[in-house]
């Protein structure tokens, strides 16, 4: 059974998978996080738990860079963020992940 920790965890596997694979493009420069909305209590607190802050430009949670990942690679980070926010949604969750370039 899947917990809130496996989603940071897919985050972390998925960016290195997606580096990996196609390396590191340093043209692609940006940020990915993921959006959660609707969690309030105990769901709130274990998102929070787990780094998740209130967003600075709506409503709902946000986690910036869940794979924790130094690299710049847009693409490896959005990689990373998808993973994390399709473990959020199979246990509950009204979890996407989003990006931008720099």
């Amino acid at each position: 059974m899947m917990n809130i920790l496996d989603a940071t965890e897919s985050a972390r596997v998925a960016t290195n998978e997606f580096l990996r694979l196609r390396g590191e493009n340093s043209m692609g420069c940006g940020f990915a996080w993921v959006i959660v909305k609707g969690a309030r209590g105990k769901q709130a607190t274990a998102l929070k738990n787990i780094g998740f802050r209130k967003r600075y430009d709506g409503p709902g949670l946000s986690l910036w860079n869940p794979s924790g990942s130094m690299t710049q690679d847009m693409d490896a980070k959005y990689a990373g963020a998808e993973a994390c926010a399709e473990v959020l949604r199979k246990i509950g969750y009204e979890a996407y992940a989003d990006c931008r370039l720099d």
